[in-house]
């Protein structure tokens, strides 16, 4: 279950909808294990098996802050992380 109101959720999958549709995409953190606070920041993890390009990254980052959240998105490129990560 993840930890956001129903309209803030709807908002997010609109834009992950609007820049990574090909992709699942994973929550993790406090949001993800029901330890966030008001303002927590929603960790997501776009699930790709190569690398994405700067800008598409870039481009869903501006879109999430023009959202007018009231927490921060953190987005991370799951080919990009390392296997201490994963």
């Amino acid at each position: 279950m993840i930890d956001l109101k129903p309209i803030f959720l709807k908002k997010v999958k609109n834009i992950l909808a609007g820049h990574v549709p090909e992709f699942d995409v994973l929550v993790y953190g406090s949001r993800a294990g029901g330890t966030a606070k008001k303002f927590s920041y929603l960790d997501l993890a776009v699930l790709t098996e190569k690398p994405l390009l700067a800008p598409r990254l870039e481009k869903m980052a501006a879109a999430f802050t023009a959202a007018s959240l009231p927490f921060r998105v953190e987005t991370i490129d799951w080919a990009a992380t390392g296997s201490s990560f994963r």
